[in-house]
């Protein structure tokens, strides 16, 4: 576990990606079709996310995540956009990385949208112990422009060390895009629990998209990532997924305990 070298397994992660999503001759059924099912699987609950997230804020006004959570998001998938098109170019446009050349920009706009709804509706929550008084909209936008700019220079620092953008190296850190749902949340849920009193700002289908999201990375046969590079198969791996659902599964407990949201100034009922 703490001897074998585990970078000899990082050397040319879009060959590795290539090897295993490739067509069978003259099909559209990949040499290994279990990968395939595990891609789509991550990427349905990827994008859920984010949709249960939007619904949440059309109906009920309010942005169940916190806008850090956002601002370190749209960064990482920004870069990972770009990457994407890097590696298409440079592989003759395999269908993955095109697919993910125009996946992750939808991905984008729909961060870019909960971070302009939170600076306009939330600022004052958001950023209120760092200001004196109310929160301006322009100051409420130079502290969320701020924690972008602090998220990219991580985000492109992790992806340097792990080979850089002709190495697609967001594929390694797209677990971890997925543990901080839990990891950066609880916090922000219980305290809002505490505050309302009920489920605001937070969401049973919500939670158990973000459990089962996690669950999906380090599943033995379930995990597209551990199906498609040895790198991430190591015991380290597992461990931090199991952690992480862990964490997903004590969100979603405490979730269910509190009462539910009341019905809506409107008339109509909040989203489960």
């Amino acid at each position: 576990m703490f001897t074998e070298n585990y970078m000899d397994f990082l050397k040319d992660v879009p060959g590795q990606v290539m090897e295993v999503m490739a067509f069978q001759p003259g099909t559209l059924i990949p040499v290994h079709p279990e990968a395939l099912i595990a891609m789509l699987l991550c990427m349905t609950f990827g994008y859920l996310l984010y949709v249960q997230a939007l619904r949440i804020m059309v109906r009920e006004k309010v942005d169940p995540y916190p806008i850090w959570l956002h601002c370190w998001m749209i960064s990482i998938d920004f870069t990972g956009s770009i990457m994407s098109w890097q590696c298409a170019i440079e592989h003759d446009f395999f269908w993955v990385f095109v697919l993910f050349g125009i996946g992750l920009p939808i991905w984008v706009c729909m961060e870019a949208v909960c971070i302009y709804k939170s600076v306009k509706n939330h600022r004052q929550e958001e950023f209120g112990s760092l200001v004196k008084g109310e929160v301006t909209l322009k100051q409420g936008w130079v502290v969320a422009i701020g924690m972008v700019i602090v998220g990219a220079s991580v985000n492109l620092w992790a992806e340097t060390l792990l080979g850089g953008f002709s190495n697609w190296a967001v594929f390694i850190i797209w677990p971890f895009t997925n543990y901080v749902f839990a990891y950066w949340t609880w916090r922000f849920w219980r305290e809002q629990g505490i505050k309302n009193g009920n489920r605001f700002r937070n969401s049973m289908g919500l939670q158990w998209i973000i459990t089962i999201q996690i669950t999906l990375m380090w599943v033995p046969g379930l995990s597209w990532y551990i199906q498609l590079t040895p790198y991430l198969n190591t015991p380290a791996y597992y461990f931090c997924g199991i952690v992480a659902s862990a964490l997903a599964v004590i969100n979603l407990y405490y979730c269910y305990k509190l009462p539910k949201k009341e019905t809506l100034p409107n008339g109509k009922k909040p989203i489960w």
